[in-house]
């Protein structure tokens, strides 16, 4: 029913400026106004693995950047608290989301580079294709559903409004991509999944840390079979979300897979490090899964006359 849909639009709204003011509050950590900012988050994703053109784009944006620590965190939070008070109020909610979308694009690109989508380690296991991108992805989405219809008859949803089936395309591309990347097009498998652990285990607290690293040694013994039983699970949560039946299973399972790979592979965005920029791409994936399971109610069809 439009009630229900716009609840749910207003919630996951909600928690998107959420996510934002947690961002705002993260680029304010002491250590984001040292080199190791520069060092560990703008240099080494314009410089690691990328290729040359890539890297030609982005290493002069990191220079250009990395001598104005103090001017560049404190805008950065500034515009990231103000896009979470907008998407707050109503009257500011559409133009915030069109920030938001084009302001995550911007990060997506100069501080994640592309994601790493170009590199030929980017899994999405570990995050791939960049939280910044589903920051953009899921905006896009809640900007479209604001721009509001007429209802559709018997409260069915209306068509071109709410985001549901917009977002399982987004939902089946991210998950068709997911599964895509276990193909060793440019780096061996075991390499690719034994690098992406060793990487998270730095950023894990305790146990976590020794769990990773164990996990590391098991997919580079095993990584055939674990690259091939991945990439088929996420094409069947990206085929699932297309089936009525099981739509629910299908958004269920992406979303606990997510949240497993956000404790395990996404060291939770690296919060404890003291350099995060985001909470990473888990949260904004669970999201994506609640615009896209829709009302469940069918769209009504036009009654016979005579």
């Amino acid at each position: 029913m439009p009630t229900r849909r716009a609840d749910r639009d207003t919630v996951v709204c909600g928690s998107l400026a959420l996510l934002w003011l947690m961002d705002a509050g993260l680029q304010l950590q002491p250590l984001m106004f040292t080199r190791l900012f520069p060092a560990t988050i703008l240099y080494a994703n314009a410089l690691m693995y990328q290729p040359q053109m890539v890297a030609h784009l982005l290493v002069p944006l990191a220079a250009w950047l990395s001598p104005h620590l103090l001017a560049l965190n404190w805008g950065v939070a500034t515009l990231q608290a103000l896009i979470a008070l907008g998407l707050w109020v109503r009257r500011t909610r559409r133009a915030a989301l069109a920030v938001s979308a084009g302001w995550a694009l911007c990060v997506w690109v100069v501080a994640e580079g592309l994601g790493g989508m170009a590199t030929g380690t980017a899994l999405l296991e570990f995050g791939a294709p960049g939280a910044a991108l589903l920051y953009a992805a899921v905006s896009g989405l809640l900007w479209r559903s604001a721009g509001g219809s007429a209802p559709a008859p018997d409260g069915a949803e209306p068509a071109g409004a709410h985001p549901a089936a917009a977002a399982r395309v987004v939902w089946s591309c991210l998950w068709g991509l997911g599964a895509a990347l276990h193909l060793p097009l440019v780096h061996p498998a075991a390499g690719v999944l034994a690098y992406n652990l060793q990487s998270a285990a730095q950023d894990q607290p305790g146990a976590l840390a020794t769990v990773d690293y164990g996990l590391a040694r098991f997919a580079y013994a095993h990584a055939t079979s674990l690259s091939v039983g991945l990439a088929l699970i996420e094409l069947a949560i990206a085929a699932a979300v297309w089936s009525r039946r099981w739509r629910g299973t299908g958004l269920a399972v992406g979303t606990a897979a997510s949240l497993a790979f956000w404790v395990i592979g996404q060291a939770m965005g690296g919060v404890f490090t003291g350099l995060s920029t985001d909470p990473q791409s888990a949260p904004l994936v669970v999201l994506l899964a609640v615009l896209a399971l829709g009302s469940g109610r069918p769209r009504a069809r036009p009654s016979a006359r005579g």
